[in-house]
């Protein structure tokens, strides 16, 4: 039986990467404009390509 601590930490892992796929799903949606959050989208681009995640070729800057 795993303790409550071990659930409590599993269930955040798992919404931490269920959030973070999301985050890089909004990069890579080539419908969006990035003109008024530009060095916001960069900043985060830039944190998932040091992970070695891409979020498509739009953000290739």
């Amino acid at each position: 039986m795993q303790s409550e601590q071990e659930v409590v930490g599993r269930l955040a892992n798992d919404a931490g990467v269920r959030t973070l796929l999301k985050i890089r799903d909004i990069l890579a949606d080539e419908n969006l404009s990035d003109k008024e959050c530009f060095y916001k989208i960069e900043a985060i681009v830039s944190l998932f390509e040091t992970l070695g995640i891409t979020c498509g070729e739009r953000h290739d800057f």
